[in-house]
């Protein structure tokens, strides 16, 4: 009958061929397209897996064992994820995946007569680093995303307030889509110091692109026209629908002092009148 530790040994030496096999398996299991980079890294992981997985038959804890396998596989596991485009890409071949590791596990203990109760303790050993490997992949992927889809955010508020020159010392400040707290911070901190740079005299600040605007955010948007008018700059408004001027003048949102225009047209007409 054979041993734990000649089982142990007999992966250590046949690693890449067994890694090989695992290999070819789960690119018949991946829905996406794999840069032949990604795959002979994936080649040699999977050889170096197999001896890593020999050495945690002989540790006894398998908390030590996480930690040891968090240790090796970080790396590898971040480079994966990163080729996702969508969680059901990482998840979907896991279960075949998972048998196929099992049933060639489980045959290589039947092949060299371990006895029922190391067979049970080797396919624990490798599901619980196959479940561990899972977590920290999903939990990975997630962090992978939410940075991208932060990096995004950052991008579309970039885009959301774009400065508009249409004639020296005027700009027009568009305003599109749904304003929330996220934008009114934006206008604040990054497009007002901009238009501070400038050496601007007026800027049309148009609504006619907004959907939505709530009580809160409204009174951001015209705290900047206040802050404007602080730098010396003229702040003349247009684009406000009926509906919108409304639902601002009911909340006690004063513009009283501020020019308001049909249209950005109207605006620039009116400002070419007064520099005259």
């Amino acid at each position: 009958m054979g041993s734990i530790q000649d089982f142990a040994s007999y992966l250590k030496q046949n690693g890449e061929e067994l890694g090989e096999k695992l290999l070819v398996y789960s690119l018949g299991k991946v829905d996406v397209e794999i840069p032949q980079a990604m795959i002979e890294e994936s080649r040699r992981n999977n050889g170096r897996f197999f001896k890593f997985f020999s050495d945690t038959l002989h540790v006894e804890e398998e908390i030590s064992v996480e930690e040891k396998f968090l240790k090796w596989s970080r790396e590898n596991i971040e480079e994966q994820v990163s080729m996702m485009d969508k969680l059901s890409s990482l998840i979907r071949p896991y279960p075949d995946t998972r048998m196929y590791f099992s049933d060639l596990i489980g045959t290589i203990c039947l092949q060299m007569e371990l006895s029922t109760k190391d067979t049970l303790f080797v396919l624990n050993r490798l599901n619980f680093i196959l479940d561990i490997n899972m977590r920290e992949s999903i939990l990975l992927f997630e962090r992978y995303k939410n940075r991208i889809n932060e990096e995004s955010r950052k991008e579309i508020l970039e885009l959301s307030a774009p400065i508009v020159p249409i004639q020296p010392g005027v700009v027009v400040l568009p305003l599109v889509g749904k304003i929330d707290s996220a934008r009114a911070e934006h206008l604040m901190t990054k497009t007002i110091p901009a238009i501070s740079d400038m050496d601007l005299d007026c800027v049309i600040i148009d609504f006619s692109g907004i959907v939505t605007i709530d009580n809160e955010v409204a009174g951001h948007v015209f705290d900047i026209t206040n802050v404007l008018k602080l730098l010396g700059i003229d702040v003349n408004v247009s684009g406000l629908r009926p509906e919108l001027a409304q639902h601002i003048v009911l909340n006690g949102i004063s513009f009283k002092d501020i020019q308001t225009f049909s249209n950005v047209e109207q605006a620039i007409k009116n400002w070419d009148v007064e520099i005259l």
